[in-house]
């Protein structure tokens, strides 16, 4: 199998026991972005067609979202299409995941997982959700750290959602955002890296 084979978060919970919840579990400032930010993403949105790709979305406007975010948290790595593995069901490409980053000379290039971001394709967050729980319990298995909390997104570049796993317990935040208020999404990025590099502190 692999992160792709879940199409639901219930799919996820047929073969791991975990438990479902709602919350608002996000506390953020809003992060006012830079003028070249708001130009660059002015300019993607007024050239976006009706019809566009999954790598349109994910390169236009999903890649300087979290580009942004991680320019303020220098001791976290951003990794973009990297296998991450566990074992033979939970395994994949994630869109994006994010680790700690390893000091020094290292033969384990990729540190602790902490973040899985998947692209909610054809603006299917149930199946998003799925796959970015899949990768979200891979993370969790790979710290072997039950303590850990490990985030996710699911977004189409447009619209963003969030979740955490700790311990045997899935969140999904109660509201969805959109790249309409630019601020709001990028505090929200800030604050869940910053609970990321809070968590790499403690190594």
């Amino acid at each position: 199998m692999a992160f792709s084979d879940f199409k639901s978060i219930e799919d996820v919970q047929a073969k791991y026991p975990l438990a479902v919840t709602e919350a608002d579990f996000l506390t953020y400032e809003q992060l006012t972005p830079h003028d070249f930010f708001m130009e660059e993403l002015k300019f993607s949105l007024s050239m976006k067609s009706s019809v566009e790709s999954e790598m349109f979305f994910r390169e236009q406007l999903i890649s300087p979202f979290m580009r942004q975010a991680w320019k303020l948290h220098s001791s976290l790595k951003l990794w973009i299409n990297r296998k991450l593995t566990y074992d033979d069901i939970l395994t994949g490409e994630p869109d994006y995941f994010l680790t700690s980053r390893p000091r020094g000379a290292t033969t384990t290039p990729v540190g602790k997982p902490l973040l899985a971001v998947s692209e909610a394709k054809q603006e299917d967050f149930i199946e998003g959700w799925g796959q970015c729980l899949a990768t979200m319990l891979a993370c969790q298995k790979l710290n072997n750290d039950e303590n850990v909390v490990v985030y996710g997104i699911v977004c189409t570049g447009m619209f963003w959602e969030f979740g955490k796993l700790e311990k045997d317990v899935f969140t999904k935040n109660l509201w969805s955002y959109s790249i309409s208020d630019p601020a709001r999404v990028l505090g929200i990025l800030d604050y869940i890296f910053t609970e990321c590099e809070k968590q790499v502190a403690k190594e």
